[in-house]
């Protein structure tokens, strides 16, 4: 596949080197032994890759951003949102990845408008996706923000957004926004509807007029619903071994999808290029965020800020610090096994040796 696709980018294979080599000696590990010299008893553990493609990985880190996003943020009305566009602008982004950097802005601007309308600064996080349950390139942002904020004077004020103005303003800032980027845009050589100017101009206000899908969930009085919703797609990849319906080694396999127009699992057969193609897209590059916090979540204010909210709400102005969950903590609960205990004797397994490896960096994994 490498050298049938000159289109393959450096993160995807360096992502995909790390998950292959994930559990394994390649990226080096640890001997423990047993404390006790009767029993003498040892094995070794390999490091894990932490890649954004490894499900295994992505177990840990999900349970660990769920954790830590559950204590932090203030307990108050929530809601989710979801902006989507026309399918004829799903290409666009993948061809232009770098823009996928502002939709999550795009998204949120007039939610801090009507915020700041107010006097009211609100707090909101998003969460980037790119694929669809058929695991093709859908690029939307999923959005959750208070339904409420605090004014100059740390009081929490109700606050609530009109859908039809959220979902215009996100209308025309998308539109507006291609526009803009009409001299650099890189399009198919078949896309017949942006040969110049003009008519990429006419087709993007022909997609203006239409509808656009903007989704407000019910509202909640606490965030967990939405954390763990894009938890478990923020730090997994877009699908799990567990949907892999049918495969035997042949070229073809299946996988379960929910249909949301019929409300209904079906059954998708693919070749294994295929699948391997439609994961890979949505390997993001390196470094980019799929998460992003903006008002009074927003990096550089939420020191600052944050626990005046949390005190306006009745909260401690400091949440208590949330431990980490280790690989060790989740062998014990789930198999109810501990792996650093001796199987011979009971005692503590200690570490002896480190066993060096090629290490985790993209720049690492390319050869």
């Amino acid at each position: 596949m490498l050298e049938n696709d000159p289109n393959l980018r450096d993160v995807e294979v360096a992502e995909v080197t790390k998950m292959l080599a994930c559990g394994k000696p390649l990226l080096g590990g640890k001997r423990v032994e047993c404390e006790n010299e009767s029993y003498p008893h040892g094995k070794d553990i390999w490091f894990t890759c932490s890649s954004r493609a490894c499900s295994c990985c992505g177990k840990k880190s999900t349970d660990n951003w769920i954790a830590q996003q559950v204590n932090r943020l203030p307990h108050c009305p929530w809601m989710h949102m979801t902006f989507t566009m026309p399918d004829v602008f799903w290409p666009l982004f993948l061809l232009n990845r770098h823009w996928l950097d502002k939709l999550s802005q795009l998204a949120v601007d007039n939610l801090l408008y009507a915020a700041k309308q107010k006097g009211l600064k609100i707090g909101i996080f998003c969460a980037l996706h790119t694929f669809g349950r058929r695991l093709t390139w859908h690029p939307h942002v999923h959005t959750s923000v208070t339904l409420g904020g605090i004014n100059t004077y740390g009081d929490w004020k109700a606050l609530s957004y009109c859908h039809q103005k959220v979902g215009k303003r996100w209308r025309n800032q998308l539109c507006d926004f291609l526009l803009s980027q009409y001299d650099t845009i890189e399009m198919e050589n078949s896309e017949q509807s942006c040969r110049d100017y003009d008519e990429f101009r006419r087709f993007i206000n022909t997609q203006r007029q239409r509808f656009w899908h903007v989704h407000f969930a019910k509202k909640t009085q606490h965030p967990r619903a939405t954390i763990n919703y894009l938890g478990r797609y923020l730090k997994r990849p877009p699908i799990s071994g567990a949907r892999l319906a049918h495969y035997r080694g042949e070229s073809t396999l299946s996988f379960r999808y929910l249909d949301h127009h019929t409300g209904r699992y079906e059954t998708e057969n693919v070749s294994q290029i295929e699948l391997i193609r439609r994961f890979l897209q949505h390997i993001p590059e390196h470094g980019f965020r799929m998460i992003r916090y903006f008002g009074f979540l927003a990096n550089r204010v939420v020191g600052e800020v944050l626990p005046t909210v949390r005190s306006a709400l009745g909260m401690a102005r400091h949440p208590e610090p949330v431990s980490p969950i280790r690989y060790g903590q989740m062998i014990k609960s789930f198999l109810r096994l501990d792996p650093f205990e001796c199987i011979l004797c009971g005692c503590r397994l200690h570490v002896a040796v480190f066993h060096a490896g090629i290490g985790r960096q993209p720049s690492s994994m390319r050869h």
